[in-house]
Protein backbone atom coordinates (compact mmCIF):
# COMPACT_ATOMS: atom_id res chain seq x y z
CA UNK A 1 0.00 0.00 0.00
CA UNK A 2 2.85 2.34 0.74
CA UNK A 3 4.10 1.72 -2.90
CA UNK A 4 0.59 2.68 -4.14
CA UNK A 5 0.47 6.00 -2.33
CA UNK A 6 4.18 6.16 -3.53
CA UNK A 7 2.76 5.85 -6.76
CA UNK A 8 0.14 8.34 -6.79
CA UNK A 9 2.16 11.23 -5.25
CA UNK A 10 4.19 10.95 -8.22
CA UNK A 11 3.45 14.46 -10.76
CA UNK A 12 2.49 12.04 -13.77
CA UNK A 13 1.21 9.16 -12.16
CA UNK A 14 -1.53 10.96 -10.37
CA UNK A 15 -2.92 11.29 -13.49
CA UNK A 16 -3.22 7.76 -13.68
CA UNK A 17 -5.50 7.21 -10.85
CA UNK A 18 -8.76 8.04 -12.68
CA UNK A 19 -7.63 6.10 -15.78
CA UNK A 20 -7.22 3.06 -13.21
CA UNK A 21 -10.29 3.04 -11.36
CA UNK A 22 -12.56 3.30 -14.92
CA UNK A 23 -10.47 0.57 -16.37
CA UNK A 24 -10.90 -1.54 -12.74
CA UNK A 25 -14.18 -0.95 -12.53
CA UNK A 26 -15.03 -2.04 -16.30
CA UNK A 27 -12.78 -4.72 -16.15
CA UNK A 28 -15.12 -6.10 -13.04
CA UNK A 29 -17.71 -5.47 -15.26
CA UNK A 30 -16.22 -7.48 -18.43
CA UNK A 31 -14.25 -10.14 -16.18
CA UNK A 32 -18.18 -11.50 -15.34
CA UNK A 33 -18.87 -11.49 -19.40
CA UNK A 34 -15.47 -13.13 -20.14
CA UNK A 35 -15.48 -15.70 -17.71
CA UNK A 36 -18.82 -17.17 -18.48
CA UNK A 37 -19.70 -15.97 -22.03
CA UNK A 38 -18.61 -18.77 -23.84
CA UNK A 39 -20.14 -21.02 -21.20
CA UNK A 40 -23.49 -18.93 -21.12
CA UNK A 41 -23.50 -19.40 -25.16
CA UNK A 42 -22.44 -23.38 -24.59
CA UNK A 43 -25.40 -23.90 -22.53
CA UNK A 44 -28.18 -22.16 -24.74
CA UNK A 45 -26.68 -23.25 -27.86
CA UNK A 46 -26.87 -27.07 -26.01
CA UNK A 47 -30.67 -26.37 -24.92
CA UNK A 48 -31.76 -25.17 -28.27
CA UNK A 49 -29.99 -28.22 -30.35
CA UNK A 50 -29.40 -31.10 -27.70
CA UNK A 51 -26.41 -31.27 -29.92
CA UNK A 52 -23.01 -30.67 -27.49
CA UNK A 53 -20.56 -30.23 -31.04
CA UNK A 54 -22.87 -27.57 -32.22
CA UNK A 55 -22.70 -25.96 -29.03
CA UNK A 56 -19.35 -25.89 -28.78
CA UNK A 57 -18.95 -24.14 -32.60
CA UNK A 58 -21.69 -21.77 -31.37
CA UNK A 59 -19.41 -20.75 -28.31
CA UNK A 60 -16.53 -20.62 -29.81
CA UNK A 61 -18.15 -18.95 -33.14
CA UNK A 62 -19.00 -16.21 -30.80
CA UNK A 63 -15.41 -15.09 -29.88
CA UNK A 64 -14.19 -15.37 -33.66
CA UNK A 65 -16.97 -12.60 -34.15
CA UNK A 66 -15.90 -10.87 -31.37
CA UNK A 67 -12.13 -10.40 -32.24
CA UNK A 68 -13.35 -9.53 -36.28
CA UNK A 69 -15.22 -6.57 -34.90
CA UNK A 70 -12.47 -5.82 -32.22
CA UNK A 71 -10.13 -4.98 -35.24
CA UNK A 72 -12.56 -2.77 -36.94
CA UNK A 73 -13.03 -0.86 -33.64
CA UNK A 74 -9.55 -0.39 -33.27
CA UNK A 75 -9.08 1.13 -36.49
CA UNK A 76 -12.49 3.55 -35.60
CA UNK A 77 -10.52 4.52 -32.24
CA UNK A 78 -7.84 5.30 -34.10
CA UNK A 79 -9.40 7.46 -36.41
CA UNK A 80 -11.45 9.24 -34.32
CA UNK A 81 -8.77 9.72 -31.84
CA UNK A 82 -7.62 13.16 -33.78
CA UNK A 83 -10.85 14.22 -33.50
CA UNK A 84 -12.45 13.21 -29.95
CA UNK A 85 -9.02 12.31 -28.08
CA UNK A 86 -7.84 8.93 -26.46
CA UNK A 87 -10.70 9.76 -23.69
CA UNK A 88 -13.34 9.51 -26.05
CA UNK A 89 -12.52 6.87 -27.19
CA UNK A 90 -12.70 5.47 -23.83
CA UNK A 91 -15.75 6.69 -23.97
CA UNK A 92 -17.47 5.16 -26.57
CA UNK A 93 -16.10 1.80 -25.60
CA UNK A 94 -17.54 1.89 -21.92
CA UNK A 95 -20.94 2.91 -24.22
CA UNK A 96 -20.66 0.04 -26.21
CA UNK A 97 -19.95 -2.57 -23.43
CA UNK A 98 -22.85 -1.37 -21.66
CA UNK A 99 -25.15 -2.38 -24.55
CA UNK A 100 -23.00 -5.71 -24.78
CA UNK A 101 -24.60 -6.27 -21.25
CA UNK A 102 -28.13 -5.17 -22.44
CA UNK A 103 -27.53 -7.71 -25.35
CA UNK A 104 -26.60 -10.31 -23.34
CA UNK A 105 -29.84 -10.16 -21.16
CA UNK A 106 -31.92 -9.87 -24.10
CA UNK A 107 -30.71 -12.70 -25.57
CA UNK A 108 -32.14 -14.74 -22.46
CA UNK A 109 -35.05 -13.86 -24.59
CA UNK A 110 -34.01 -14.37 -28.05
CA UNK A 111 -30.75 -15.97 -28.21
CA UNK A 112 -30.08 -15.04 -31.99
CA UNK A 113 -29.53 -11.26 -30.27
CA UNK A 114 -26.15 -13.11 -29.16
CA UNK A 115 -24.33 -12.74 -32.43
CA UNK A 116 -25.18 -9.03 -32.46
CA UNK A 117 -24.05 -8.44 -29.16
CA UNK A 118 -20.78 -10.64 -30.09
CA UNK A 119 -19.87 -7.75 -32.41
CA UNK A 120 -20.62 -5.01 -30.51
CA UNK A 121 -18.31 -6.33 -27.73
CA UNK A 122 -15.64 -6.72 -29.95
CA UNK A 123 -15.78 -3.22 -31.34
CA UNK A 124 -16.17 -2.41 -27.47
CA UNK A 125 -12.48 -3.83 -26.47
CA UNK A 126 -11.32 -2.22 -29.68
CA UNK A 127 -12.11 1.39 -28.87
CA UNK A 128 -11.73 0.93 -24.97
CA UNK A 129 -8.39 -0.29 -25.33
CA UNK A 130 -6.70 1.91 -27.54
CA UNK A 131 -7.84 5.37 -25.66
CA UNK A 132 -6.39 3.27 -22.49
CA UNK A 133 -2.91 2.28 -23.86
CA UNK A 134 -2.57 5.30 -26.06
CA UNK A 135 -3.22 7.61 -22.39
CA UNK A 136 -1.12 5.44 -20.02
CA UNK A 137 1.78 6.00 -23.21
CA UNK A 138 1.21 10.01 -22.70
CA UNK A 139 0.41 10.19 -19.03
CA UNK A 140 3.07 8.22 -17.62
CA UNK A 141 6.82 8.52 -17.00
CA UNK A 142 8.62 6.96 -19.71
CA UNK A 143 11.19 5.32 -16.95
CA UNK A 144 8.36 3.88 -15.05
CA UNK A 145 6.01 2.27 -17.52
CA UNK A 146 6.95 -0.91 -15.72
CA UNK A 147 5.51 0.13 -12.38
CA UNK A 148 2.72 1.81 -13.64
CA UNK A 149 1.62 -1.19 -15.83
CA UNK A 150 2.68 -3.56 -12.71
CA UNK A 151 0.41 -1.68 -10.17
CA UNK A 152 -2.62 -1.01 -12.77
CA UNK A 153 -2.59 -4.85 -12.87
CA UNK A 154 -2.12 -5.20 -9.56
CA UNK A 155 -5.11 -2.67 -8.54
CA UNK A 156 -7.58 -5.01 -11.38
CA UNK A 157 -6.33 -7.98 -10.03
CA UNK A 158 -7.34 -7.17 -6.14
CA UNK A 159 -10.38 -5.81 -7.39
CA UNK A 160 -11.18 -9.23 -9.51
CA UNK A 161 -10.07 -11.71 -6.72
CA UNK A 162 -13.67 -12.19 -5.70
CA UNK A 163 -14.89 -12.21 -9.50
CA UNK A 164 -15.19 -15.49 -10.73
CA UNK A 165 -16.73 -16.48 -7.28
CA UNK A 166 -19.72 -13.98 -7.59
CA UNK A 167 -20.19 -14.95 -10.81
CA UNK A 168 -20.77 -18.31 -9.73
CA UNK A 169 -22.64 -17.57 -6.93
CA UNK A 170 -25.16 -15.27 -8.86
CA UNK A 171 -25.86 -17.59 -11.60
CA UNK A 172 -25.70 -20.65 -9.43
CA UNK A 173 -28.37 -19.05 -6.90
CA UNK A 174 -30.15 -16.31 -9.45
CA UNK A 175 -29.47 -17.13 -13.04
CA UNK A 176 -27.37 -15.17 -15.74
CA UNK A 177 -29.89 -12.87 -15.47
CA UNK A 178 -28.79 -11.60 -12.43
CA UNK A 179 -24.99 -11.35 -12.96
CA UNK A 180 -25.55 -9.39 -15.97
CA UNK A 181 -27.29 -6.60 -14.00
CA UNK A 182 -24.21 -6.99 -11.61
CA UNK A 183 -22.24 -6.10 -14.74
CA UNK A 184 -24.45 -3.51 -15.35
CA UNK A 185 -23.99 -1.86 -12.17
CA UNK A 186 -20.13 -1.55 -12.29
CA UNK A 187 -20.45 -0.30 -15.66
CA UNK A 188 -22.00 2.75 -14.39
CA UNK A 189 -19.38 3.07 -11.76
CA UNK A 190 -16.59 2.83 -14.39
CA UNK A 191 -18.55 6.02 -16.26
CA UNK A 192 -17.99 7.90 -13.10
CA UNK A 193 -14.46 7.62 -12.82
CA UNK A 194 -13.74 8.21 -16.29
CA UNK A 195 -15.02 11.93 -16.09
CA UNK A 196 -11.87 12.76 -13.92
CA UNK A 197 -9.55 11.36 -16.41
CA UNK A 198 -7.36 13.60 -18.54
CA UNK A 199 -8.02 13.95 -22.28
CA UNK A 200 -4.84 13.76 -24.57
CA UNK A 201 -5.14 13.49 -28.40
CA UNK A 202 -3.29 11.88 -31.28
CA UNK A 203 -1.59 14.17 -34.09
CA UNK A 204 -0.45 11.35 -36.44
CA UNK A 205 -2.66 9.83 -38.65
CA UNK A 206 -2.00 5.83 -39.03
CA UNK A 207 -3.59 3.45 -42.27
CA UNK A 208 -4.12 0.30 -42.48
CA UNK A 209 -2.03 0.22 -45.58
CA UNK A 210 0.83 1.15 -43.18
CA UNK A 211 0.38 -1.29 -40.29
CA UNK A 212 0.02 -4.44 -42.96
CA UNK A 213 3.27 -3.16 -44.17
CA UNK A 214 4.87 -3.67 -40.83
CA UNK A 215 3.60 -7.03 -40.89
CA UNK A 216 5.85 -7.70 -43.56
CA UNK A 217 8.91 -5.55 -42.29
CA UNK A 218 9.05 -6.22 -38.86
CA UNK A 219 7.81 -9.70 -38.11
CA UNK A 220 9.26 -10.99 -35.18
CA UNK A 221 7.59 -7.95 -32.80
CA UNK A 222 4.29 -8.84 -34.94
CA UNK A 223 4.78 -12.69 -34.18
CA UNK A 224 5.17 -11.60 -30.25
CA UNK A 225 2.16 -9.73 -30.29
CA UNK A 226 0.54 -12.11 -32.44
CA UNK A 227 1.30 -15.49 -29.88
CA UNK A 228 -0.45 -12.74 -26.69
CA UNK A 229 -3.76 -13.24 -28.87
CA UNK A 230 -3.56 -16.83 -30.13
CA UNK A 231 -3.32 -17.84 -26.45
CA UNK A 232 -5.54 -15.52 -25.08
CA UNK A 233 -8.30 -16.71 -27.65
CA UNK A 234 -7.49 -20.64 -26.69
CA UNK A 235 -7.83 -19.71 -23.06
CA UNK A 236 -11.09 -17.43 -22.94
CA UNK A 237 -12.61 -20.13 -24.97
CA UNK A 238 -11.22 -23.74 -25.37
CA UNK A 239 -9.68 -23.73 -21.56
CA UNK A 240 -12.77 -22.04 -20.12
CA UNK A 241 -15.27 -24.71 -21.62
CA UNK A 242 -12.89 -27.25 -20.75
CA UNK A 243 -12.28 -26.72 -17.52
CA UNK A 244 -16.20 -26.03 -16.69
CA UNK A 245 -17.26 -29.41 -18.27
CA UNK A 246 -14.82 -30.69 -16.07
CA UNK A 247 -15.78 -29.17 -12.84
CA UNK A 248 -19.43 -29.32 -14.12
CA UNK A 249 -21.55 -26.39 -12.72
CA UNK A 250 -20.51 -22.55 -12.33
CA UNK A 251 -20.14 -21.95 -8.82
CA UNK A 252 -17.39 -24.40 -8.87
CA UNK A 253 -16.01 -23.12 -11.58
CA UNK A 254 -15.68 -19.41 -10.40
CA UNK A 255 -14.68 -20.67 -7.09
CA UNK A 256 -11.08 -22.42 -8.94
CA UNK A 257 -10.81 -18.95 -10.59
CA UNK A 258 -10.84 -16.69 -7.64
CA UNK A 259 -8.38 -19.07 -5.93
CA UNK A 260 -6.08 -18.66 -8.65
CA UNK A 261 -6.44 -14.86 -8.69
CA UNK A 262 -5.85 -14.54 -5.30
CA UNK A 263 -2.43 -16.60 -5.42
CA UNK A 264 -1.01 -14.84 -8.06
CA UNK A 265 -2.18 -10.68 -7.17
CA UNK A 266 0.68 -9.69 -6.30
CA UNK A 267 3.53 -10.90 -8.78
CA UNK A 268 2.45 -8.73 -11.52
CA UNK A 269 3.50 -5.61 -9.36
CA UNK A 270 7.08 -7.48 -8.98
CA UNK A 271 7.49 -7.93 -12.35
CA UNK A 272 7.19 -4.81 -12.92
CA UNK A 273 9.61 -3.20 -10.85
CA UNK A 274 12.17 -6.33 -12.59
CA UNK A 275 11.36 -4.23 -16.22
CA UNK A 276 12.18 -0.94 -14.87
CA UNK A 277 15.46 -1.85 -12.91
CA UNK A 278 16.59 -5.23 -14.94
CA UNK A 279 15.18 -4.86 -18.12
CA UNK A 280 12.71 -7.14 -20.46
CA UNK A 281 15.00 -9.44 -21.69
CA UNK A 282 15.21 -12.39 -19.09
CA UNK A 283 11.21 -11.85 -18.34
CA UNK A 284 9.78 -12.35 -21.73
CA UNK A 285 12.46 -15.78 -22.30
CA UNK A 286 11.14 -16.94 -18.89
CA UNK A 287 7.71 -15.88 -19.44
CA UNK A 288 7.58 -17.48 -22.57
CA UNK A 289 9.35 -20.68 -21.89
CA UNK A 290 6.39 -21.31 -18.70
CA UNK A 291 3.72 -20.30 -20.79
CA UNK A 292 4.84 -23.44 -23.00
CA UNK A 293 5.38 -25.56 -20.63
CA UNK A 294 2.43 -24.66 -18.99
CA UNK A 295 0.11 -25.90 -22.10
CA UNK A 296 2.03 -28.70 -22.90
CA UNK A 297 1.00 -29.54 -19.03
CA UNK A 298 -2.74 -28.71 -20.07
CA UNK A 299 -2.48 -30.85 -22.95
CA UNK A 300 -0.83 -33.89 -21.15
CA UNK A 301 -2.41 -33.72 -17.76
CA UNK A 302 -6.36 -33.49 -17.27
CA UNK A 303 -6.58 -33.36 -13.24
CA UNK A 304 -8.66 -30.46 -11.80
CA UNK A 305 -5.68 -29.75 -9.66
CA UNK A 306 -2.82 -29.86 -12.01
CA UNK A 307 -5.22 -27.81 -13.80
CA UNK A 308 -5.24 -25.04 -11.36
CA UNK A 309 -1.67 -25.11 -10.50
CA UNK A 310 -1.14 -24.37 -14.41
CA UNK A 311 -3.84 -21.38 -13.99
CA UNK A 312 -1.73 -20.25 -11.29
CA UNK A 313 2.13 -20.51 -13.38
CA UNK A 314 -0.15 -19.39 -16.48
CA UNK A 315 -1.10 -16.29 -14.87
CA UNK A 316 2.59 -15.53 -13.54
CA UNK A 317 4.19 -15.99 -16.89
CA UNK A 318 1.34 -13.95 -18.83
CA UNK A 319 2.86 -10.88 -16.65
CA UNK A 320 6.44 -11.83 -17.46
CA UNK A 321 5.47 -11.46 -21.02
CA UNK A 322 2.62 -8.91 -21.30
CA UNK A 323 4.40 -6.26 -18.94
CA UNK A 324 7.41 -6.22 -20.83
CA UNK A 325 5.61 -5.62 -24.35
CA UNK A 326 3.80 -3.06 -23.32
CA UNK A 327 6.41 -1.23 -21.38
CA UNK A 328 8.04 -1.44 -25.19
CA UNK A 329 4.95 -0.51 -26.80
CA UNK A 330 4.77 3.03 -24.70
CA UNK A 331 8.34 3.38 -25.28
CA UNK A 332 8.52 3.12 -28.99
CA UNK A 333 5.63 5.52 -28.92
CA UNK A 334 6.81 8.04 -26.69
CA UNK A 335 10.43 8.07 -28.73
CA UNK A 336 8.78 8.15 -31.96
CA UNK A 337 6.43 10.96 -31.23
CA UNK A 338 3.29 8.89 -32.75
CA UNK A 339 0.70 6.80 -30.78
CA UNK A 340 -1.58 5.88 -32.79
CA UNK A 341 0.49 3.34 -35.16
CA UNK A 342 2.36 1.53 -32.71
CA UNK A 343 -1.10 1.04 -30.79
CA UNK A 344 -2.56 -0.12 -33.96
CA UNK A 345 0.31 -1.96 -35.06
CA UNK A 346 0.40 -4.10 -31.26
CA UNK A 347 -3.55 -3.89 -31.44
CA UNK A 348 -4.22 -5.63 -34.81
CA UNK A 349 -1.27 -7.99 -34.43
CA UNK A 350 -2.52 -9.48 -31.41
CA UNK A 351 -6.05 -9.23 -32.72
CA UNK A 352 -5.02 -11.49 -35.72
CA UNK A 353 -3.79 -14.12 -33.36
CA UNK A 354 -6.79 -14.12 -31.55
CA UNK A 355 -8.76 -14.49 -34.84
CA UNK A 356 -6.84 -17.57 -35.72
CA UNK A 357 -7.07 -18.87 -32.09
CA UNK A 358 -11.12 -19.30 -33.09
CA UNK A 359 -10.17 -20.80 -35.99
CA UNK A 360 -8.18 -23.52 -34.77
CA UNK A 361 -11.09 -23.98 -31.79
CA UNK A 362 -13.95 -24.49 -33.96
CA UNK A 363 -11.86 -26.24 -36.25
CA UNK A 364 -11.24 -28.99 -33.35
CA UNK A 365 -15.07 -28.85 -32.70
CA UNK A 366 -16.25 -29.17 -36.18
CA UNK A 367 -14.07 -32.18 -36.51
CA UNK A 368 -14.96 -33.94 -32.98
CA UNK A 369 -10.95 -33.75 -31.88
CA UNK A 370 -10.78 -33.26 -27.96
CA UNK A 371 -10.46 -29.72 -26.77
CA UNK A 372 -7.15 -30.51 -25.14
CA UNK A 373 -5.12 -31.12 -28.55
CA UNK A 374 -5.49 -26.76 -28.85
CA UNK A 375 -3.78 -26.50 -25.78
CA UNK A 376 -0.85 -28.46 -27.96
CA UNK A 377 -0.92 -25.76 -30.60
CA UNK A 378 -0.99 -23.05 -27.94
CA UNK A 379 2.39 -24.26 -26.30
CA UNK A 380 4.13 -23.54 -29.30
CA UNK A 381 2.56 -20.27 -30.06
CA UNK A 382 3.48 -19.23 -26.51
CA UNK A 383 7.31 -19.65 -27.51
CA UNK A 384 7.04 -16.97 -30.32
CA UNK A 385 8.20 -14.36 -28.51
CA UNK A 386 11.32 -15.71 -28.02
CA UNK A 387 11.86 -14.61 -31.26
CA UNK A 388 12.55 -10.80 -30.30
CA UNK A 389 15.43 -11.97 -27.66
CA UNK A 390 19.14 -11.54 -29.08
CA UNK A 391 22.07 -12.53 -26.85
CA UNK A 392 22.92 -9.08 -26.33
CA UNK A 393 19.60 -7.50 -25.65
CA UNK A 394 16.17 -7.05 -27.26
CA UNK A 395 16.11 -7.23 -31.25
CA UNK A 396 15.94 -4.45 -33.46
CA UNK A 397 13.33 -5.59 -35.38
CA UNK A 398 10.86 -3.50 -32.99
CA UNK A 399 9.31 -1.36 -36.18
CA UNK A 400 11.22 2.36 -36.25
CA UNK A 401 8.09 3.38 -36.92
CA UNK A 402 6.80 2.14 -33.80
CA UNK A 403 9.67 4.91 -32.60
CA UNK A 404 7.37 7.25 -34.55
CA UNK A 405 4.11 6.31 -33.67
CA UNK A 406 2.44 3.74 -31.05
Amino acid sequence: MKKLLSLIRKSKEVKLVPLFLTESFRSVSTALLSFFSAIYVFKAQLEITGDQKQAMIAAFLFFLILYIFKLIGTSLAENLSQKTGLRGQILIGEILTSLTILGFIASLKIFAIIWLTSAVWGLAIGFFWFGRHGLIAKLSSSGSYGETLGWASVVNTFLLLGVPFLGGFLINKFGYNAMFIVSFGFMILAFFSLTKVEEKMIHRDATIGQIFKLFSTHKRMALAYFSSGFVGAVYISALILFIFLTVKNEFAFGGFFSLSMLLVAITNMLVGKWVDKKGKKTLIAYGSVFAGIVWLGRFLVGSVFAIFIFDVIDRIASGMTGIPLGVLSYQKAIDGHSTGKAMLFREFSITIGGILGSLLVIFIAFFDIPLEFSFLGASLIALLPLVIIKRDGICGDIPPVLGQES
